[in-house]
């Protein structure tokens, strides 16, 4: 009979066991979604996809002979407006752009350096003599003088001298042939279509190019530091031809800060100029150039065309806010929240920019949701709007609007 009384025990015993373990059972499945992975956020898009930059579409009054170009290099890589009546014409010392171009591509300088220095040769004092014997632009030179890289460069583009040029020309490339076919690979390699060299100074009548082709140069050699520093000095002094003044007299005064002229009889008057004019944002440069003004002063008249063209370019720019601080470009969904309530993304800083009217301004938002977690501060950097002007890309940190709520318990065990 005994074993007939165990037996009500023994199933008490499992049943409690039984029980023990559904508990157990339960606990792991409780501990399992209150620690559990957390649903994905989902992410809703507010940013823009572009902006066509506003105002008025500026009517430029172009010279009423020969042909202009100009850009404002800080909105565009390009040109930003030509005159009509465009074709290849003879350019004058205006090629020297190019010769300067080559010879810092070849020989780099940065501030405060002078490169390498050149002595003078018997050749090139003959040089020199046949350029005043042709009434051509020169810079007195003797033999056994010794002149820096930058103080070439200096007679080269404030005193536009042709022997110079010369010089250069067979120092970096070896022979005037040699670098007269860079210039020309180089202008291809550019795109600047009509251009053509024969000669490092553009005293050949040869050496073409259109005014839209010199003002994509002209860029090109602004952006140089050290070129900008030399074509806006308003003297220079030369070991034996001592100080001289920039040919151009405008600039290193007012608002010229560079860079080139020219003139031949086959060219006539031409002007490379660049003004630097303050606004809101810091200061603008923009570049005008003129080509193939005739007749008396047609020197002076480039260059004060050429000036009055790029202060016309700079006021018909455009200022806009591309993204204000604190805009939402951005909202993610979080399950544990009420289905109305998105966590706002916004914009860290506001960022304006210039703009020629018309221009389009392009948006990207990039955001890594990943970084966004339970718990994580307020003003929490979760990634950036890409803006897209056509001179540049900028980038705008977008962050959380708030704290990011941590879910609670009660939640874990509905929705784990």
């Amino acid at each position: 009979m005994l074993v007939n009384r165990l037996l009500p025990l023994r199933s008490v015993v499992a049943s409690l066991l039984a029980a023990f373990a559904a508990l157990g059972g339960m606990s792991i499945v409780i501990t399992a979604r209150l620690y559990a992975n957390l649903p994905p956020l989902s992410v809703i898009t507010h940013a823009p996809t572009q902006m066509i930059a506003r105002g008025k579409p500026l009517i430029v009054k172009w010279p009423p002979q020969g042909q202009a170009a100009g850009t404002i290099p800080s909105i565009t890589p390009t040109v930003i407006a030509a005159s009509a009546n465009e074709h290849p014409v003879p350019i004058a010392s205006l090629a020297k752009l190019m010769t300067a171009h080559l010879v810092l591509a070849r020989f780099p300088l940065r501030l405060g350096s002078v490169g390498p220095y050149i002595t003078i040769t018997t050749n090139d004092v003959s040089q020199y003599y046949r350029d005043v014997a042709q009434d051509q632009s020169s810079v007195q030179v003797i033999a056994g003088e010794r002149l820096s890289e930058y103080q070439l460069l200096q007679a080269l583009l404030t005193r536009s001298a042709n022997n110079i040029a010369q010089l250069l020309a067979t120092w970096v490339a070896g022979s005037q042939t040699s670098f007269v076919a860079e210039m020309n690979h180089e202008a291809a390699k550019l795109g600047l279509q009509g251009t053509h060299f024969s000669d490092a100074s553009g005293f050949d009548p040869s050496t073409r190019a259109t005014a839209r082709a010199v003002t994509v140069i002209a860029a090109i050699d602004m952006r140089n530091r050290i070129f900008d520093r030399i074509v806006d000095e308003h003297t220079v002094t030369l070991p034996v031809a001592g100080t001289l003044p920039n040919i151009v007299a405008r600039i290193g005064t007012g608002n010229v800060v560079g860079i080139k002229s020219g003139y031949t009889i086959w060219s006539g008057g031409c002007a490379a100029i660049a003004i630097q004019l303050p606004t809101r944002f810091g200061t603008r440069q923009a570049i005008g150039v003129v080509l193939g003004q005739q007749g008396p002063n047609s020197l002076h008249r480039a260059a004060s065309l050429a000036e009055g063209l790029a202060t016309q370019l700079s006021s018909g720019v455009t200022d806009m806010t591309a993204v204000r601080q604190d805009q939402v470009v951005g909202s993610l969904r979080i399950p544990w929240l009420p289905k109305d309530h998105h966590l706002k993304l916004i914009a860290a800083k506001t960022l304006d920019l210039a703009a020629w009217p018309g221009q389009k301004v392009t948006y990207h938002l990039h955001l890594n949701v990943k970084n966004v977690v339970a718990g994580i501060s307020l003003h929490t950097v979760v990634g950036y709007l890409s803006v897209v002007s056509p001179s540049r890309s900028q980038l705008v940190p977008i962050i959380t609007s708030q704290k990011v709520p941590v879910p609670g318990a009660w939640w874990r065990l509905v929705h784990g």
